[in-house]
């Protein structure tokens, strides 16, 4: 069936099919119209401070909510969001991106238009770069399949995509077809499908001790229950890998944390690489998320299971997606636990608050004993990502954790925070990170997200300074905490022990405003994470 419509409205009915029912953005005059009509359409762009905040914002929500959009104008706009697709494309993210875009009748001649930079086609041609598709619509007779088009390849490849909508198509009518989307999963060789589970299987039956290392394409895929009921009743122990903390709850019995090489606790990582069999599930198989590579894993012991294929050991059964498998490989137990041995890991002990001085390895022992299920937490990239690998979160846990973009973690308060709003936000960020995007805390207290924002403030760089010290780490002093009396809302406090950090948790989180709490920390603070993977690396060397 097919029905006479315009490009914001059959726009607004697939995002909210999918689960999207707003963006961020920030508007121009070449998107002037198209945020009119999307808002016309209930459909609303929630202004950000800037475009690359609006993208972070976007990318915390599709994590959450499995696709998120960004709507900028054109060139000026548009360009400023290139990082954020990198991020998303990195770390395979459905992010959306929408742009206004000079009219085609107004494109004739090669005129120089304001915002144009070598010809009108430069935007569409970066983004081509940086996204799974892409689409210019300026055609009334095939805008709605354009549409769909991205769209779809985005949701089959779980990647970002680019559409462009020129002004003067904004309000022209055209046919779409009324039907659902369906994305076109990973295939599946029901052949190889059962050659691979039965290997899957045997290996595990003969295991004396076995881990899941589980991935961020476990969120991606949806298949985060087939995970839990299979861990649960196998009886195996989870361990995440950084860019997928929450997809199983780390505070069970079998949660180990997070498995990042070297940067993890070594009781975690002796559990991990000792392991008879370690059922790799999802992971993406980067530096980062590998703890630098110092992640010591035994390729005869391990049974890798990507987004399209399934190896054990050195037999790889093409054609075996994880979508697919992980269920398969669940319902193959049939209810059955596995003779696998396993002791609990245990968490950190109740904070007990002194008058002493801060360290990072005591400020993320705090903040542990505070945040429960009530939260999610949101890590930008250096010391607030790597402090936490000895933290084990009770729910959701997002961060730019291969990619590793500075000032991700603040604007995606604001997705994440209307992503789910049954959970409360709370970042942690370096004071690099958070002068690079810290404005994004008025964004959050704007559309009514009451996150919590603590600034690691070790003053500079200081995740390169153990690499190399020099100027260049060197950045300007902000006495962040105060930011609320400038956004006129919120509380903010500025902590040097661990009573006062202590003390500033409790209101914090006993608040419904925004709060900013900046932990002073000596120049030369270091995590025990960011120490054990110095020493990992200098024996190395």
């Amino acid at each position: 069936m097919t029905a006479t419509t315009t490009i914001p409205s059959h726009l607004a009915s697939r995002l909210r099919e999918l689960g999207a029912n707003c963006a961020f953005g920030i508007v121009g005059d070449f998107a002037l119209r198209l945020f009119g009509e999307l808002n016309s359409q209930d459909f609303k762009v929630l202004v950000t401070t800037d475009e690359q905040g609006a993208g972070f914002a976007a990318d915390a929500f599709a994590r959450i909510k499995g696709f998120g959009v960004v709507a900028v104008t054109y060139g000026a706009g548009g360009l400023k969001v290139t990082n954020a697709a990198a991020n998303a494309w990195a770390e395979q993210v459905p992010l959306l991106i929408i742009s206004g875009a000079p009219g085609m009748a107004e494109r004739e001649s090669d005129p120089l238009l304001h915002h144009k930079v070598k010809g009108f086609d430069t935007q569409v041609n970066v983004f081509a770069e940086l996204t799974c598709a892409q689409a210019v619509l300026g055609s009334a007779h095939n805008a709605a399949d354009e549409i769909d088009r991205v769209i779809r390849t985005m949701l089959s490849e779980q990647r970002p995509g680019y559409i462009e909508v020129p002004r003067d198509m904004v309000t022209v009518e055209i046919d779409a077809t009324t039907s659902t989307i369906e994305a076109h999963l990973p295939h599946v060789d029901p052949v190889a499908l059962q050659e691979a589970l039965a290997d899957v299987m045997a290996e595990l039956n003969r295991a004396t001790t076995a881990v899941i290392h589980a991935g961020a394409m476990i969120e991606r895929r949806h298949v985060e229950s087939d995970l839990i009921s299979f861990a649960m009743t196998a009886g195996i122990p989870v361990a995440t890998s950084s860019l997928a903390r929450g997809v199983f709850p780390e505070r069970h019995p079998l949660g180990l944390g997070v498995y990042l090489g070297a940067l993890s606790p070594e009781n975690v990582v002796r559990r991990v690489e000792d392991a008879d069999v370690v059922l790799s599930m999802g992971v993406l198989q980067t530096d980062l998320t590998l703890g630098a590579f110092t992640a010591n894993l035994d390729h005869k012991k391990e049974i890798l299971c990507s987004d399209t294929e399934v190896t054990v050991g050195y037999r790889t059964y093409k054609e075996v997606p994880l979508w697919a498998f992980l269920p398969a490989l669940n319902a193959a137990l049939d209810g059955k636990t596995l003779d696998i041995s396993h002791e609990s890991i245990a968490d950190h002990a109740p904070f007990i608050a002194s008058d002493s001085s801060l360290t990072v390895e005591r400020t993320i022992d705090a903040i542990s004993a505070h945040i429960d299920e009530r939260h999610g937490l949101l890590l930008d990239p250096g010391e607030a990502l790597f402090a936490s690998v000895d933290m084990r979160v009770p729910t959701w846990c997002h961060g730019s954790a291969y990619y590793a973009t500075m000032g991700y973690a603040v604007p995606g308060a604001l997705g994440a925070g209307l992503a789910d709003p049954e959970r409360r936000p709370v970042v942690l960020v370096g004071d690099g990170a958070f002068s690079m995007t810290g404005l994004e805390v008025a964004s959050s207290a704007f559309h009514g997200v009451p996150a919590v924002f603590i600034i690691l403030d070790n003053q500079g760089f200081g995740t390169q300074r153990p690499i190399l010290e020099g100027p260049f780490n060197e950045i300007p002093a902000l006495a962040a905490e105060k930011l609320v009396d400038v956004i006129g809302t919120g509380q903010g406090w500025l902590v040097e022990t661990e009573t006062e950090l202590d003390e500033a948790l409790r209101a914090a989180f006993n608040s419904n405003e925004v709060c900013i709490i900046r932990v002073r920390l000596p120049k030369t603070a270091r995590s025990a994470a960011l120490s054990r993977l110095g020493a990992a690396l200098a024996a190395r060397a």
